[in-house]
């Protein structure tokens, strides 16, 4: 297999170009620019990258903006009447990347046991749906059905580039109440 090293000024220009066949605008997710891009984790557009997962591929990880705020047990009644008890991990998504893009959600995951826990499909934020400008961040939220309401849960973020975590860290839930949505 070879490697194909290729410019990010190579790559930008090729997405413009295609970005110029009918995309259409969006507006701003966020409308204040509370949010600066941290300045020591960027790279020069002259700098080169790898395709196929191999060498340094951190400048297009989605999932390396997301920063998790906490855990949270939560209590909701769903559309019958009936109670349900989840873990919610909140989160904070910057893009950080150079073009619009969604918080990668599908990359988060919660472990207790050892065990790596459901997502509860009956909860669902509707902050993961928007997307984001470069430079701008908004706060997200995933739900997990817990096991052991006792246990610690382990929350990891996958790279969406390759198998390695860019995140992984265990929360106490003993001591946290459930309080209702």
């Amino acid at each position: 297999m070879d490697i194909v090293n290729v410019s990010r000024r190579a790559v930008l220009a090729a997405m413009a170009s295609l970005a110029l066949t009918g995309c259409s605008g969006s507006k701003k997710a966020n409308g204040s620019d509370d949010s600066k891009k941290n300045k020591d984790s960027e790279k020069s557009e002259d700098e080169a990258f790898s395709f196929g997962g191999i060498g340094d591929t951190s400048s297009s990880d989605a999932s390396r903006g997301l920063s998790v705020d906490g855990v949270y047990k939560r209590v909701a009644t769903d559309s019958s009447g009936k109670e349900y008890r989840f873990l919610l991990v909140g989160m904070k998504f910057e893009n950080d990347l150079d073009h619009d893009s969604r918080a990668p959600m599908s990359y988060v995951s919660c472990y207790q046991n050892g065990v790596k826990l459901s997502q509860c499909t009956k909860y669902s934020d509707p902050n993961t749906m928007k997307t984001l400008e470069p430079g701008y961040s908004i706060s997200v939220c995933k739900a997990f059905l817990l096991v052991d309401e006792g246990q610690p849960v382990k929350v990891k973020i996958k790279s969406s580039n390759s198998s390695d975590y860019v995140y992984e860290d265990t929360y106490p839930i003993s001591h946290l109440d459930y309080a209702s949505l």
